[in-house]
């Protein structure tokens, strides 16, 4: 009798699994059809309550949404619970649908937004102020690129720690994202050198500079750049370091600093902050990044970085 039971415990747990792999494909299966045109994204995006429902998702993907939890319990509380996993595959059928799929839908939406965040930058570069877009790690970095690309003049330069080649060859791979990348942190020096043509090409109304102000000192110090670069500064009630990039730039080219995220209510909106001046960035942009995450907690996609910002260095 305790074979039989051992037996069956076993086969059940097989049949569980495999009846689990199946479901698992053909969510992947309903996920490769955001790359079609005329796919609505929200019916995709429906399709991940299935998979939320079932807790389907690799180890990696679950070891990496425990640290997010602890993360968000630490800073925000036990009332509060994000859904790592669901916001990282959420982002990931939004960037197909995006880039890949050309999915008019979403397009159309990128780009209303572009127009709203044009109505803020248009009247800067008017007026003679070059301008430095602030967009944070909500939603999808890669849909706040394309954004910030369709942004008048009609050209954006991403600012990254390193390994801008990769960054380029991977957006030339997906058709539709019209971005340059540019690398302060790099080896190779005509890379680095470009910062200098990016800051020119600002300074005369040719591009926007943009620049997540809220990487984490973590992932900038494991590229290899150098960690002084950074603001010490208060974030949720404790001492912090961010990025200083944003802030440095911005002072250095006479620049307005334009902070915007996307976020979920009811569909996928964003948010434009009143354009900052360089002298405020250093106060302000804490303040701005604890909004931001507070608000919508369940939209920020770097909970899962062990320190955020409270590295001990």
């Amino acid at each position: 009798m305790q074979f039989f039971t051992v037996w069956l415990s076993i086969n059940l747990k097989c049949l569980q699994d495999r009846l689990f792999g199946y479901l698992y494909s053909f969510l992947l299966f309903l996920q490769r059809l955001s790359f079609r045109k005329h796919i609505p994204v929200e019916l995709l995006l429906r399709f991940l309550n299935a998979k939320r429902l079932f807790r389907i998702s690799s180890p990696h993907q679950r070891r990496l949404a425990n640290v997010a939890h602890e993360n968000q319990r630490c800073l925000l509380g036990d009332k509060i619970h994000i859904d790592f996993t669901l916001a990282s595959e959420r982002r990931e059928i939004l960037d197909y649908a995006a880039t890949y799929g050309q999915n008019k839908e979403i397009i159309a939406q990128l780009n209303s937004f572009s127009d709203q965040l044009s109505a803020v930058v248009k009247p800067l570069h008017d007026s003679g102020i070059p301008v430095v877009l602030a967009p944070m790690h909500m939603v999808s970095d890669i849909l706040a690129g394309i954004i910030a690309a369709n942004v008048f003049p009609g050209k954006g330069t991403i600012i990254v720690s390193s390994n801008a080649e990769d960054y380029q060859e991977k957006d030339r791979s997906k058709a539709g994202v019209n971005l340059t990348y540019c690398s302060i942190h790099s080896n190779n020096e005509g890379i680095a050198n470009n910062i200098m043509s990016t800051c020119f090409d600002a300074a005369e109304h040719k591009t926007n500079i943009i620049l997540f102000p809220d990487i984490v000192p973590e992932y900038t110090h494991s590229s290899g750049a150098q960690f002084s670069s950074k603001i010490k500064c208060k974030l949720f009630n404790r001492s912090a370091n961010i990025h200083s990039g944003v802030y440095r730039l911005a002072r250095t080219l006479s620049a307005k600093i334009v902070f915007y995220h996307l976020y979920f209510d009811d569909g996928l909106k964003i948010y434009v902050h009143t354009p900052l001046e360089s002298k405020d960035a250093p106060v302000e942009i804490p303040k701005l990044i604890e909004s931001a995450i507070t608000r919508h907690p369940q939209d920020w996609l770097l909970w899962h970085l062990h320190s955020l910002y409270f590295i001990n260095k």
